[in-house]
């Protein structure tokens, strides 16, 4: 008898990871077929949240790994894992390769079967338009990036929520709240955002009467109700109220909102690719979610007679990464 005869079977597998700073999505597969296991966990956005989104991370792909071995009731083996990771930008690349190594080779990950790239390049690569385009991602963060041959020469944004990252979710969040504070400061204009938000966190912002304030003031309640519900030093909860603008365009303050982020996607995109020569790929749950503002930036750019696809998530480029790095592993 063999001496394996008595020891599992071993998978050949790899892994691709599509890590935004509210969500991270890790899938396993095959090296030559479908997924087999997927793991849906908290971002890790390393500037968004610190180092501890790491430790997450790594947890997260130890579940996957166990969902995997009980799926093909089989040993797993990663032969290549590629993960695109929102904050693994050219400032903090290193950093968190280096951090997520040590976290990823007690789980049988060492550092040459590991690719490490920022979720920007997974995400272009989902688009499916070739190694050369523009990518606008919109989602926690904002960024957009024109790629030739799958290097990334020239960028826009992508500054984070205090120096930019504007037509974000957190952008957008922030300046619903903004909105909201002004109207029920009277200094600035009666708007149904506030309706909206105070829908979102349980309160009558207008009239504090139902439900009954908790305060006497629906200026304080605002404040009181965001400190309860905004983890601090987590700006990433900001997106929680993103999709408020959407769901009254016909408010001018909202639509006002709607407008800008509209407007800068296409300036953006006319200062990246002046000629209207490159395709562009939309990402991120801003720009490729149902609603008025995914609507107004398509409608932009095809009047320009832009080529635009959309790649919700970064998940197919990630896969395309993992399975090439696999191929040099293997030799």
């Amino acid at each position: 008898m063999s001496k394996s005869a008595g020891l599992p079977p071993r998978a050949m597998t790899v892994i691709a990871g599509d890590i935004g700073g509210t969500r991270a999505r890790l899938a396993l597969a095959p090296v030559d077929s479908a997924v087999i296991a997927e793991v849906v966990g908290p971002g890790a956005n390393i500037r968004a949240s610190g180092a501890a989104a790491l430790d997450t991370l790594a947890e997260s792909v130890a579940e996957l790994l166990e969902r995997g071995a009980a799926s093909m009731e089989a040993e797993v083996e990663v032969v290549a894992a590629a993960l695109g990771i929102s904050g693994a930008g050219p400032a903090r690349a290193d950093e968190v390769r280096r951090a997520l190594g040590d976290r990823l080779v007690g789980l049988g990950i060492p550092a040459e079967r590991l690719l490490v790239t920022d979720d920007l390049h997974s995400a272009f690569l989902s688009g499916g338009v070739g190694d050369t385009g523009l990518l606008v991602l919109a989602g926690t963060g904002a960024v957009a990036v024109r790629f030739e041959d799958r290097e990334a020469v020239a960028r826009r944004d992508g500054m984070g929520w205090l120096l930019g990252d504007v037509g974000s979710a957190v952008w957008l969040g922030r300046r619903t709240l903004e909105a909201v504070a002004a109207d029920l400061d009277d200094r600035g204009p009666r708007t149904l955002l506030t309706e909206e938000v105070g829908a979102a966190l349980g309160l009558d912002l207008r009239r504090g009467g139902d439900p009954p304030s908790p305060t006497g003031d629906p200026r304080q309640d605002l404040i009181r109700a965001l400190d309860e519900q905004l983890p601090a030093g987590a700006p990433a909860a900001l997106g929680r109220f993103a999709v408020l603008p959407g769901r009254v365009p016909e408010d001018a303050v909202a639509g006002e909102i709607l407008q800008s982020a509209i407007a800068h996607v296409l300036e953006t995109v006319r200062a990246l690719d002046p000629g209207a020569a490159l395709s562009t790929v939309l990402a991120g749950s801003v720009l490729t979610g149902p609603g008025p503002l995914r609507d107004g930036v398509l409608d932009a750019l095809r009047a320009e007679r832009r080529e635009v696809r959309e790649a919700p998530d970064g998940m197919p480029g990630a896969l395309l990464l993992a399975r090439e790095l696999a191929a040099e592993v293997r030799g």
